[in-house]
Order: structure tokens, then sequence, then C-alpha cells
């Protein structure tokens, strides 16, 4: 499996839409008139939390307005999703997140990536490599401590994931688990910050995770990093192990996390907000932020973000197919 083909972006929205023009060119080049709200579908300290914060407050200082994190937490990501659906197409909110909650919404309804339901696609803001990560008191040093301990455990070894539904972290366990024989068992999370907290107390023994809520906690020993999903090493984690290197180089996955817009937003909101945010992610000092917690800046424009998506929506969903994972 390769990076290019399983990276997943968006949150319960799909890309490729064509953007409307519908609203009056005089509403368009008034924007921003107002604060602008970035809508999290996941609680604070998560992946999507911290690309939010991060990306929201350079492009406030870029555009000259406030730009507000809204967390909507819930149903996989659905409940910010409708918000944002439903909300006013005027550029003033947009859903900040990854893609899982849309691939398991087309799984579950049995359906292929389609374009242009119900969000439009502004762009990528940053990607990850998820990491394997456990307490410290647990004794283990290396992805392959953790295989030996759940192949001696008969019930199965207990892995935290930020999120109910088949994601992105739980198909990277089952290619390393089911590769190596040995039982594990998902502990779905409402956000990756919750899971770091249980994973902190020692409550869960493993976490399956996205990189950003895990590292600083990392680098003050309070956890420790077993390998990146990502085939060779990260350059933001230099000193943390890749899946070749760990013995599964057939695995190579990423994550990615991305903004999008309500339907019918005029296409030249949808392009001057991409502009905004590619120029931010290209600043030093957003780069730099961003890789303190393992995060590397993306962008691109809508048009480039609404092909890619939907090629690796569908790469996607045929991965959970034919690992099994697909509901019934």
């Amino acid at each position: 499996m390769k990076r290019r083909s399983f990276c997943t972006a968006g949150l319960a929205v799909v890309a490729g839409a064509t953007l409307s023009t519908a609203p009056s060119i005089g509403r368009a080049n008034a924007w921003p008139n107002g604060p602008i709200r970035f809508v999290v579908g996941y609680p604070p300290g998560g992946t999507s939390d911290v690309s939010a914060r991060v990306v929201g407050e350079a492009v406030s200082e870029r555009l000259g307005t406030l730009v507000v994190v809204e967390n909507k937490p819930g149903a996989l990501g659905r409940i910010a999703t409708d918000a944002v659906a439903r909300a006013k197409p005027d550029g003033q909110t947009f859903l900040v997140g990854p893609g899982e909650s849309l691939f398991q919404q087309a799984l579950e309804q049995k359906t292929g990536i389609k374009a242009g339901e119900p969000l439009l696609p502004v762009t990528i803001l940053t990607t990850q490599s998820l990491v394997v990560a456990a307490h410290p008191a647990r004794g283990w040093k290396t992805l392959a401590d953790v295989v030996a301990a759940a192949k001696a455990d008969p019930q199965g070894l207990s892995y935290a994931t930020p999120s109910a539904g088949v994601g992105t972290n739980a198909i990277v366990a089952e290619l390393i688990f089911r590769q190596a024989g040995a039982k594990v068992v998902n502990v779905p999370y409402k956000g990756g910050g919750q899971a770091v907290q249980d994973l902190l107390g020692n409550i869960v023994p493993l976490g399956l995770l996205g990189s950003a809520p895990v590292v600083p906690y990392a680098k003050s020993g309070k956890l420790t990093l077993l390998a990146v999903t990502s085939k060779d090493r990260d350059p933001v984690l230099p000193d943390v192990p890749g899946m070749a290197e760990a013995g599964y180089p057939d695995v190579d996955m990423a994550q990615w996390f991305a903004l999008f817009a309500p339907p019918e937003t005029p296409k030249d909101i949808v392009d001057r907000m991409s502009a905004a945010v590619r120029a931010v992610l290209a600043d030093p000092k957003v780069v730099t932020r961003l890789a303190t917690a393992a995060l590397t800046p993306v962008g691109g424009s809508p048009d480039e973000f609404a092909r890619r998506f939907e090629t690796e929506g569908t790469a996607w969903l045929n991965a959970v197919r034919t690992l099994g994972l697909a509901p019934a």
C-alpha cells in the first residue's frame, strides 16, 4: 500500500465539485465581511484541531479578520459536516478535518466516492504520518516488542484509535498485526486528544494515532514512539523507525487534513481562501509551528485537491473491502 493511494482528507464530505458562481459578484468582492469560523468535528487536542488553530491564526493575520475555531464533535464528524453544509455560503464558515468520516459514510451507504456531495474542496492544510505509541511503563522499545506482547495475550492486545468506524488507523493496525499473526482489539475514542489522555494514564496499552497530539508527550518522555506508518522515517520524526525498518515494507500510509466550504459558496471566495491558506502554509513561521506537532504543510488549488480526494477516496474504499472491514 502506497501513501499516494491511501492518504485521506476531508471529513464526511466529497470533493470534486463544480464551484457555484450563483451568489452575486458584489458579495464575493466584499469578502471577508466579518469573523470566519473554522468548524472542527472532533474535540480539542487532535490533529484536525491543531491544524485548524495554527493555520487559522495565520489566515486571520493575512486577511485582517478574526478566525474562530469551533469544535463540534460527534457522530464521526458528521455533526460538524452537517452544520457547515447548512451554513450560509458567504465565505464565513468552513470545515476542517480528515477523510475517514466521508469514506465511512460512502462505505455504509455502499456508494463510491462521488464528486460534489455535499461540500466544496478549498485546499489541503497538513499531512502527517500516524504513530504507534505506548506508555513507557509497558517497557516496549520496538514494534516487535508489541507484536510479541500481543501474541502472548490470548484476549488480544487493545489499541486506541481516534474515532469509531473504519479509519486509516484501523487499516494500518490490521495490515501490521494480520501480517504478524497477532490478535489486537480496537478501542475507538471520540478524538485523538481523548485517546492520548487514556494512553498517558496507561489505561489503554497502545495507540495508533495521529502524530500531532502524541509528539509533545513523546518529547517529554511521557509516551514512547515505536514506529511511524510511512515506509521510511518521517523527516519531522527522524528518530522513529518507519514501516520498512520495522519489518513491514508494504505499509506506507498517512493522513491529511483539509479545508472545505459550504455548497454554492462563490468560486471567487473559494479561490481567494485557498490562495490565502496556501500563502500562510509557505510562511517559515507556520511551517515551524506545524513541525513541532509533526505536521507537514501541503496546499494545492481547489481543482488539484478535488482530483486527489476522489482518487484516494476510491483507493481507501477498495482497501477496506480487500481487508474485509466493510460492513455486511
